[in-house]
């Protein structure tokens, strides 16, 4: 049966096109908000930034569960695009496609995701990446004036 699911989602960030898209290609930044869920903590075990560079980042639930979610770069566009092949675990290969546009006050966010199996994959992809959106939208705030730095600790 052929991988017809897809889903888009947007969101609007108060930063330029370039910091957002940076959001997507720094291990440490993409590390602060990678996972579904508030508690999720992340760590980035490869990240070769460059068409054909593989990344793996794997993400640990607080109730102990681990997610392995690995691909490769398809194409990077600084400050326009990130795509990249995604699995986790036994999934097979997907799309994902994330679009930075330029509007006042911030940048349009457009994550498209293609090739999922099956509407229940894609429910839980629409979940996922909601959940790690609103992640990125707190990081992206928090991190809002820092010139590629870590924000200090509390």
């Amino acid at each position: 049966m052929p991988r017809t699911h897809s889903l888009t989602l947007q969101r609007q960030l108060p930063v330029t096109p370039s910091k957002a898209f940076d959001f997507w290609v720094n291990p440490t930044k993409v590390a602060s908000w990678w996972g579904p869920n508030a508690g999720d903590t992340s760590d980035v075990r490869t990240f070769e930034l460059r068409g054909g560079g593989r990344y793996r980042v794997v993400t640990h639930a607080p109730n102990g569960d681990t997610y392995d979610f690995t691909g490769e770069f398809r194409a990077l566009e600084p400050g326009r695009k990130v795509s990249f092949t995604w699995e986790i675990e036994k999934s097979g290969p997907s799309q994902v496609t994330v679009a930075f546009d330029e509007q006042s006050g911030g940048t349009k966010l457009t994550l498209v995701h293609e090739g999922l199996h099956s509407e229940e994959e894609r429910d839980d992809c629409i979940d996922g990446w909601n959940g790690a959106l609103d992640k990125l939208e707190l990081e992206v705030r928090q991190w809002g004036g820092a010139q590629g730095e870590a924000p200090a600790p509390p």
